[in-house]
């Protein structure tokens, strides 16, 4: 059973998807089912990283940053406040900060103009991807595939970026999303949930990325695509049809940019300039 639990594909993707796929189960009909992301969230830890934080490295800062949205998912949805633009933009702006502060070690060892500029950088695309994600999950199947992208798309571009570590994280969070959209998919229903479905997801996703450029070997360019994946989601309208074609076709568009980026991130490593 260990040597079960120790193989990466378990810790990264099934033991994540099977726990979030049973929280989801329960949470469908609730405000918070972007708790089942957390839920898978933490398995991922439990099994690879575990829950010491006597070091704090970039990726337990990662942990750190990510477990917390737990507080804002819970406020916003608690009091249905989720859908305020304010609101939104404030918890957008406060994990763009978060950014900063994880990967702060890495920048302390710029020269000043370029910290400063990597700094602002990432906090920037922090703040764009979350808050964008928080806009289009008004709807829980758009959110969800948001994730679900997202998530995929940060690990198989820390993958290509030499951060195995990080790339479990990226995928576990993947897994956990797509939990949350199945279960949308097989009850028929969309889950009466805010703008947070995917707030956990989408700030361990974008942590993900940021520290596969920063402490990997992934160009920061790579990342930009990424930017069009919640948006990418819009461009299949509600309608009438089964929530299980709404789902695959929005995770079919989301998949554009998230290709796009991974595209880009296979032909800089086999160009030879590089």
């Amino acid at each position: 059973m260990d040597e079960l639990m120790q193989n990466p594909a378990v810790q990264a993707g099934i033991a994540p998807f099977i726990v979030a796929l049973v929280a989801a189960g329960l949470l469908r009909k609730t405000r918070f089912l972007g708790l089942a992301q957390i839920a898978g969230f933490a398995v991922l830890i439990a099994l690879a990283i575990g829950f010491s934080f006597e070091s704090l490295t970039s990726t337990r800062k990662l942990v750190i940053v990510g477990l917390l949205t737990l507080v804002p998912l819970l406020l916003l949805e608690f009091k249905n406040w989720s859908a305020r633009p304010v609101l939104r933009s404030s918890v957008a702006l406060l994990v763009g900060l978060a950014a900063v502060w994880v990967v702060l070690r890495v920048l302390q060892q710029k020269e000043l103009p370029s910290a400063l500029l990597a700094g602002v950088a990432s906090a920037a695309y922090l703040f764009i991807l979350v808050e964008s994600t928080l806009r289009v999950s008004d709807d829980s199947v758009r959110g969800a595939a948001a994730g679900l992208m997202l998530g995929l798309a940060s690990g198989a571009l820390a993958l290509l970026g030499a951060s195995a570590l990080l790339a479990q994280v990226g995928i576990a969070v993947g897994a956990a999303a797509g939990a949350t959209l199945l279960v949308q998919m097989i009850s028929g229903t969309r889950s009466p949930t805010g703008a947070t479905l995917s707030l956990p997801a989408s700030v361990v996703a974008g942590l993900v990325g940021l520290l596969a450029v920063f402490t990997g070997a992934l160009p920061w360019f790579c990342l930009l695509p990424t930017l069009a994946i919640p948006w990418a989601t819009c461009l299949v309208p509600a309608g009438s049809r089964p929530v299980w074609l709404t789902a695959f076709l929005t995770s079919l568009a989301a998949s554009v940019p998230l290709l796009l980026a991974l595209g880009l991130a296979w032909f800089t490593a086999a160009s030879p300039s590089t």
